[in-house]
């Protein structure tokens, strides 16, 4: 069964300290929007338009999305309270389970009908798992706005907090005598995020304090999907497949069994082959998450094919997750916001960028993405 969850793809870091992170996303469908609304964010996501109508309803049948806990009633955007009466909890529970069922029957009706999976896939979204690819070098306003505020209860009247993970506090507070549940996390919560938005972020929090972000030297690539990405593949489909005239070796091609077995010829370099197939293959992996097929059959010759239908297409953010590490210029030159340094002598003004305006290109810093370089 599914839950709330965040895996980590690509984490890396430039000299300067800043760090990009690509992880795969799981979550209940209708939080997307919330995720959304913060611009600083790379992504791309499942999609309801593309995935086949029996697709979604097996889906929904066999794996639904149901609250982790059902609070009451409330003025306002969060409440505080919960329902924690066992029959009270399985009437409700019941209740949801029956409008799984009803949707599905509706939306198999309308698809007998004959009408598009683009709206009969809408009214199974309240009842789904999401999937979202996300990258991005920017997370502090979106943790500080969407973690969770954990209190830790010192004693009568006195609290130790806020921390934004339960294993946060836990390590802060080794005998803490809490049991971990989701009720028992409930009330030490303050936060005033919805809680499958908090139970994201904190996902997504201990995913980045658990990474270390591996070091990168100027001009190298942050690949999503790179560590699964087999070397060897994509030197075999260069050399059955290169489109080149002839390598240094003086063949046009190489079969398989030469590939396998000839060991003298001399292959073409890393840079000229190797590293663009890698590229093109990761951000065709990205752009699958639409169909939520994104870890691919290692079919390196479907991939290409699609990251050259979406560049022709101009179907662009897949694009943004592959990026490079800026050198030295390239972090000075590119400058967001205003210059808030003046030296003033008595006839001119001198201006300088802080260090927070360098080094940013669209929403990275320290990094630029495949979809500038190419556009």
């Amino acid at each position: 069964m599914k839950k709330i969850s965040a895996e980590i793809i690509a984490d890396s870091v430039n000299k300067q300290g800043d760090r990009i992170t690509s992880m795969v996303l799981t979550f209940p469908r209708f939080i997307l929007a919330e995720l959304n609304t913060h611009r600083l964010f790379s992504r791309n996501s499942a999609s309801s338009r593309a995935i086949p109508f029996k697709k979604m309803v097996e889906m929904v049948k066999t794996d639904p999305f149901i609250p982790i806990a059902w609070q009451k009633d409330h003025k306002g955007m969060q409440g505080t309270e919960y329902f924690e009466e066992p029959a009270d909890i399985v009437e409700i529970r019941q209740e949801w389970i029956w409008g799984i069922k009803q949707a599905i029957e509706i939306a198999t009706e309308m698809n007998e009908l004959g009408v598009t999976k683009q709206l009969c896939n809408r009214l199974l979204e309240p009842f789904m798992w999401h999937t979202v690819i996300l990258t991005a070098t920017e997370f502090d306003n979106f943790f500080n706005l969407r973690c969770p505020q954990y209190y830790y209860p010192l004693s009568e009247g006195v609290q130790s907090g806020p921390f934004k993970s339960y294993i946060d506090m836990q390590k802060k507070h080794v005998t803490m005598g809490l049991d971990g549940s989701t009720e028992t996390k409930l009330k030490i919560n303050k936060g005033q995020s919805e809680i499958h938005m908090m139970a994201l972020a904190e996902c997504m929090w201990n995913a980045m304090n658990e990474s270390t972000p591996k070091q990168l030297k100027p001009g190298e690539w942050h690949i999503p999907f790179g560590d699964t990405i087999s070397d060897k593949k994509i030197r075999n489909y260069y050399l059955t497949r290169r489109e080149d005239p002839i390598d240094i070796a003086g063949k046009s091609a190489y079969t398989q069994s030469e590939i396998d077995n000839n060991t003298s010829y001399g292959y073409p370099s890393y840079e000229k082959y190797e590293q663009p197939l890698r590229k093109k293959i990761a951000t065709a992996r990205c752009a699958r998450v639409s169909y939520l097929n994104y870890e691919g059959k290692d079919d390196y010759s479907a991939d290409i094919k699609l990251y050259d239908r979406l560049l022709k297409s101009g179907h662009m953010s897949p694009f943004e997750h592959v990026a490079q590490c800026m050198t030295d210029d390239q972090y000075h030159q590119n400058i967001k916001g205003h210059v808030d340094t003046v030296q003033e002598t008595t006839n001119w003004k001198k201006y300088y960028p802080s260090d927070e305006s360098l080094g940013w290109s669209r929403n990275f810093k320290g990094f630029i993405q495949l979809r500038e370089n190419l556009e």
